[in-house]
């Protein structure tokens, strides 16, 4: 927890410092595909996620920021036999996995504010807080925790108008292994809205 405190408190330093005059909020809606030991605990892609962020920019074309959000998936298993603690049990399996970034940001802009469009290349780090359960009938088991985690993401804003974007990213999420969760992977791709202020 003591990490935790530092992390949203530098995070939170950094938003807040007015070194531009332009700062930014964004807001997506997220599916994501999973990817290495994620897909093989969980197969399906999921569509429910969103991340908000807030963005200052440094310069036209840098900006730092803070971001928090929640992924979750999940898979119904046939039934079949399935081992746990003291044995084994013969029921249908439900898996979830429960993600909540906290995490700060920076990105590269290709082209200035006036763009019809503005490319974007960017780099999330921080942690997750993470939450795996098997339900196997009446029996249940968890591990959760908190991970480091880095996210490198590529996207576009397409201006509305002068203040609201479209905004389109995909990213790459990977989160460390720790003694009670294994590492976890998954492929991003997020579709919102931009504002500037």
């Amino acid at each position: 927890m003591k990490l935790m405190r530092i992390l949203i408190i530098a995070a939170l330093a950094i938003v807040s410092i007015e070194v531009s005059a332009q700062t930014k909020t964004n807001a997506y809606y997220g599916m994501a595909l999973p990817m290495g030991d994620t897909k093989d605990y969980i197969n399906p892609t999921s569509f429910r996620g969103a991340n908000i962020e807030f963005e200052k920019l440094v310069n036209p074309n840098v900006g730092v920021g803070f971001l928090v959000g929640w992924n979750t998936f999940y898979e119904a298993k046939d039934r079949d036999t399935y081992p746990i603690d003291n044995g084994s049990i013969t029921s249908n399996q439900y898996r979830y996995l429960n993600a909540i970034p906290i995490q700060a940001t920076g990105k590269y802009y290709f082209a200035s504010d006036d763009a019809v469009i503005r490319p974007f290349v960017g780099l999330a780090g921080g942690t997750y807080y993470m939450e795996q359960r098997v339900d196997n009938g009446l029996f249940s088991t968890s591990n959760k925790g908190w991970t480091w985690s880095l996210a490198p993401k590529a996207g576009v804003l397409v201006p509305f108008n002068f203040r609201t974007s479209l905004a389109i990213s995909v990213d790459y999420s990977i989160s460390s292994k720790t003694s009670d969760l294994p590492s976890h992977n998954w492929l991003g791709i997020n579709v919102g809205f931009s504002w500037d202020y």
